[in-house]
């Protein structure tokens, strides 16, 4: 095998302010979102005991770790209520009315799961990959910080963790 051939195809290389982040049901968070992880992946292992040391295989379980986001905050804290409506619907804390509103599809994005977009671009802003989650859901959501010492143009952000039951990646 010859240097040549083993050289890639494509030397540009992956910038992290190259993304964008679509959820259904969180248009706020969508336009504000700073960062966002992909998340990343383990494998079950498996131990087979021998008489010397054990050995490992394969499992059959795959688990994600957790989609991570921060987000700018705005001044009516739309993309902070967005999730935290969103948590405290699906576990109805007053009243299974609260429960009702988040499955209803009478109110704006009413399901449970929102399946999330993350779209990876090149240099160019062309989209080169694509990895869709598939029903995701919020598990915690920060507090804010108000603190009048800091400068007057301090910036508040927020961040959230999703689980999600899968990811798919495509490349257009």
């Amino acid at each position: 095998m010859s240097a040549i051939t083993r050289s890639p195809i494509n030397t540009s290389l992956l910038q992290q302010t190259k993304f964008q982040l679509f959820f259904t049901r969180l248009p706020h968070v969508t336009y504000f979102c700073q960062q966002v992880n992909l998340p990343g992946l383990t494998l079950t292992e498996v131990p087979r005991p021998t008489p010397f040391i054990d050995l490992y295989v394969p499992g059959e379980k795959l688990i994600y770790d957790t989609l991570n986001i921060n987000f700018l905050v705005d001044e009516e804290m739309r993309a902070w209520f967005e999730i935290h409506d969103w948590i405290r619907g699906l576990t109805f804390p007053t009243n299974f009315q609260e429960y009702r509103n988040v499955i209803s599809e009478k109110v704006p994005f009413g399901k449970i799961y929102s399946d999330c977009i993350l779209t990876l671009n090149n240099n160019a802003n062309k989209t080169v990959i694509t990895v869709k989650l598939v029903d995701c859901f919020p598990t915690t959501l920060s507090g804010i910080d108000f603190d009048s010492t800091s400068v007057p143009d301090s910036i508040v952000t927020a961040s959230a963790s999703f689980r999600f039951s899968y990811f798919n990646i495509t490349r257009p």
